[in-house]
């Protein structure tokens, strides 16, 4: 098993870090954190010989930092209420309801977790289009229009912008103030996410409403024009250069399948293959769970960086820059 004094990019199996965290060993929060950053899925998954995932762990021991710290790692597969193995199910508010007692700590993990159940359920509702429901909500509490938990992408708005759905958004705008500025965690504005689903008339008029929005996504625009031009002349430079070594079928290795571009942050997926981590992870926001080389069901969703080819990749841009 690792010690403490691993360094920062070392990650556990599944089996030893669920051994760190039944323990409750203190001596192993951080190496608990950067193995959960790079296998989000060991979070909620109960071992066969166990009742509980490290999440319950979490919040048994009271552990509301690391809590906090491991629910905001982007991870699309996270359920907030799993259940246990036990008989009967529960849990990770029951959980925390039972615990609440044993410390201040303990109760304000509670309170988190009992706060983030209302969120979700918001913000799930949202995402589903059942309007009525957020309505709802927000008559008791106006203040969850703008909230969400760390782990989901989407605001409301965002929700609304996606759905090209204006009218909602009038009509839940009468009973709260919509923070128009809000991000999505890959950093878009709800004009952002409605124009890039063709949903123009909505983006417009969203921008009509806030000066500050459309601020924002000119800003965007600027800044990704000029990180594309950077690109396209830096990979201009890396294609001439692996054209030169090795040709065609060389260039092939370094070249995403689905952007036909070449890499510049690659990743390996379970199917074997190699993508670019945004386009990939853009089919899997999607909901699509089969390979797109071979439409085979994937057996898992983890994105694991290609050092290979990133490496590769380094050396060639740092060849240019002689």
């Amino acid at each position: 098993m690792a010690s403490s004094t691993s360094n920062n990019r070392e990650s556990l199996a599944f089996e030893d870090i669920y051994d760190i965290v039944k323990r409750n060993d203190k001596t192993q929060y951080d190496l608990i954190y950067r193995t959960l950053l790079a296998k989000s899925e060991y979070l909620t998954l109960i071992p066969d010989n166990d009742n509980y995932s490290i999440l319950h762990y979490l919040v048994m021991y009271g552990l509301l930092d690391l809590f906090n710290k491991v629910i905001a790692i982007p991870n699309i597969r996270f359920i907030l209420l799993t259940k246990t193995a036990t008989k009967p199910q529960k849990d990770i508010l029951q959980i925390a309801n039972e615990n609440q007692t044993k410390s201040s700590t303990h109760k304000k993990l509670y309170d988190t977790i009992d706060r983030l159940v209302t969120m979700d359920k918001f913000v799930e509702y949202g995402k589903n289009n059942q309007i009525n429901e957020c309505r709802k909500m927000l008559q008791q509490d106006e203040d969850l229009a703008n909230l969400k938990p760390p782990y989901r992408k989407y605001y409301l708005i965002h929700h609304l912008a996606f759905a090209d759905n204006k009218n909602a958004f009038d009509q839940l705008r009468s009973m709260c103030n919509f923070d128009m500025k809000l991000l999505t965690n890959d950093k878009k504005t709800a004009s952002e996410v409605a124009f890039e689903h063709n949903h123009t008339r909505f983006a417009t008029y969203l921008e009509s409403l806030s000066p500050e929005m459309r601020a924002i996504r000119e800003q965007h625009d600027k800044e990704k024009d000029k990180r594309n031009q950077a690109k396209i002349k830096r990979d201009e430079q890396v294609e001439k250069e692996i054209l030169t070594t090795g040709g065609n079928n060389m260039l092939d290795c370094f070249t995403c399948p689905l952007t036909k571009e070449i890499f510049h942050d690659p990743v390996v997926l379970s199917d074997g293959f190699t993508y670019e981590r945004s386009a990939i992870q853009q089919w899997l926001d999607l909901g699509n769970r089969r390979s797109p080389m071979t439409n085979i069901e994937l057996t898992n969703v983890t994105l694991v960086p290609n050092m290979v080819i990133k490496q590769a990749l380094s050396e060639l841009y740092e060849k240019q820059k002689k």
